[in-house]
């Protein structure tokens, strides 16, 4: 099979479990908002910024989460199977993303990359994606399970 034939179609609940599982499978540290219940909150504000790219099968291949909050557009767990990487899906769904972040009025998009994942911090610099070294990010735990701070987390 070609693995240039795959689609990119938005999100639908009922591949959760498959989406779920892709993210753990290609290392993303999973937090209390990836549960179903939290999913489905995300998808009540903007379901048109979750993707999944599909092999002709129907099999998630990769997916990506996109927010917007009317100022700033936001990427959360890009993560691609590892037998279809180097075949254009993150590409694919990072263009449709940014293509409908563009749509909604965004100026700007951020990500953030976990330190030592080269392999993200490499994909989104080939994309244009820049370090922000001119400022730290800071963040506050609202319910327990954030993600670690010995830095051993990969999403």
């Amino acid at each position: 099979m070609t693995k240039s034939l795959f689609t990119v179609d938005e999100f639908a609940l009922a591949e959760f479990d498959e989406v779920h599982d892709l993210w753990q499978r290609t290392g993303l540290w999973m937090r209390p908002s990836d549960d179903r219940e939290h999913v489905l909150l995300k998808l009540q504000r903007d379901p048109d910024l979750f993707l999944v790219a599909h092999e002709p099968t129907g099999r998630a291949i990769g997916a990506v989460m996109g927010a917007w909050d009317g100022r700033r557009a936001y990427v959360y767990h890009l993560a691609v199977d590892a037998d279809w990487r180097r075949h254009g899906v993150g590409d694919a769904l990072m263009d449709e993303l940014e293509r409908r972040f563009v749509a909604k009025g965004a100026l700007k998009c951020k990500c953030q990359v976990v330190v030592g994942n080269e392999a993200s911090a490499a994909f989104f610099a080939r994309r244009g994606y820049e370090a922000e070294d001119f400022c730290l990010p800071y963040g506050k735990e609202l319910v327990p399970g954030g993600a670690p701070n010995d830095g051993s987390c990969q999403g």
